[in-house]
């Protein structure tokens, strides 16, 4: 098998152009922060992006690995939601935000993912840590494994809340982007981040609030979730995510000098993504492409393939014109798998490429029999 080196089809897709009067550009948003990074979820695509490679202390948006690695042991197997967490002295013990679990006590990993979420509850981070790898120290090397198959080369974890470590500990904007972005792919974690106000009840049956940290859950439009920081050295941190029409974008702030600062700055980044740019779906995963790949040796000779996920991009809704382009095996030989890649679809500017998804096969091909041959040739 061999690639097509021409182009097989370049289909051009116009964008209606859209006068947006007075649109910002990324120099004319006010940031109230050191630091701050905001990407498109879908394609990250980078929207803003000011010192965004900073070494900085993050104070407790360190929780948003250690809810990671949580929802990833879930989905593995290795944990419940309903599974009883003992509260150990060292969890109970622990200072500044907290759900006040009570010593001794069980408690399950929902409730207590709710309150590291919610109210980034100090407690609570240490139990699952302390459930998941035995330890709080073991835990902190499973974050920092983790944070370097994600590619997070700014960043060292030296606990799992983010509180003042006598190890170095910091992270940049662009990491803490990224972790949370793999964050908010799991379904379930959007069932606790869009709580604002909850009475908890303890096993004891004494009674506590649990209230979201992030201000914009309530009072922003299409944000879904988010994890705050402070701490004197790390100042005012924030990452988040909203969504609107389809577009969902991911960002972070971090050094704001003031808690309104930082829900003002990212809410300047929002608005200025959902205000100048859309989502423009070009082919959708739903529906077979308009192209055909040849078939040797196969009980059928040719498939109709898919695309892996939409090809979709944000672009500025004052864009021009974009293309798609193909690049497909010419042939491909049988057996074919379902979900086989048969290539690749682009959009490109020019000759830019935007963004790239598979071609897959969408269909089981098994290799043709003797009597599958013979009757072609008949």
């Amino acid at each position: 098998m061999k690639k097509i080196i021409s182009v097989i089809i370049v289909a051009v897709i116009a964008i209606t152009a859209i006068a947006l009067t007075g649109m910002k550009s990324q120099g004319d948003i006010v940031i109230d922060a050191e630091c701050s990074y905001l990407v498109d979820y879908d394609s990250g695509l980078v929207l803003v992006d000011k010192g965004s490679d900073i070494k900085r202390p993050i104070a407790s948006m360190v929780k948003v690995m250690t809810l990671l690695l949580t929802f990833e042991a879930i989905d593995r197997g290795e944990l419940n939601y309903d599974d009883l967490v003992v509260i150990s002295h060292e969890a109970a013990a622990q200072i500044g935000s907290e759900m006040f679990l009570d010593e001794g006590a069980s408690y399950s990993v929902s409730d207590i993912i709710k309150g590291v979420v919610t109210m980034s509850a100090n407690d609570g981070s240490v139990a699952l840590a302390e459930r998941i790898a035995g330890s709080e120290s073991a835990f902190v090397g499973l974050m920092n494994a983790r944070a370097a198959e994600l590619g997070m080369v700014g960043t060292l974890y030296a606990n799992c809340s983010g509180l003042p470590s006598e190890g170095d500990q910091f992270s940049t904007a662009k990491d803490v982007t990224l972790v949370m972005m793999e964050l908010t792919r799991h379904k379930k974690y959007y069932e606790y981040s869009g709580i604002w106000l909850e009475d908890y009840t303890h096993p004891s049956g004494r009674v506590t609030q649990l209230a979201n940290t992030n201000k914009l859950i309530r009072h922003y439009k299409g944000c879904d979730s988010g994890k705050t920081g402070y701490t004197d050295s790390a100042k005012f941190c924030l990452t988040s995510s909203a969504s609107r029409d389809g577009m969902r974008v991911v960002g972070t702030v971090m050094g704001a000098d003031n808690s309104k600062a930082r829900f003002r700055s990212m809410t300047n980044m929002f608005n200025y993504a959902f205000g100048s740019y859309k989502r423009e779906l070009y082919l959708s995963a739903e529906k077979p492409l308009s192209v055909e790949v040849k078939v040797t040796g196969g009980k059928v000779d040719k498939i109709v393939p898919i695309i892996a996920r939409d090809l979709a991009l944000v672009v500025p809704k004052n864009a021009g014109n974009y293309v798609i382009k193909y690049d497909l095996l010419d042939s491909v030989k049988a057996p074919i798998a379902v979900g086989q890649k048969l290539g690749t679809v682009s959009v490109m500017d020019g000759e830019k490429v935007l963004y790239t998804v598979d071609v897959v096969s969408n269909e089981l091909v098994k290799k043709a029999s003797i009597w599958d041959i013979i009757d072609k040739i008949v």
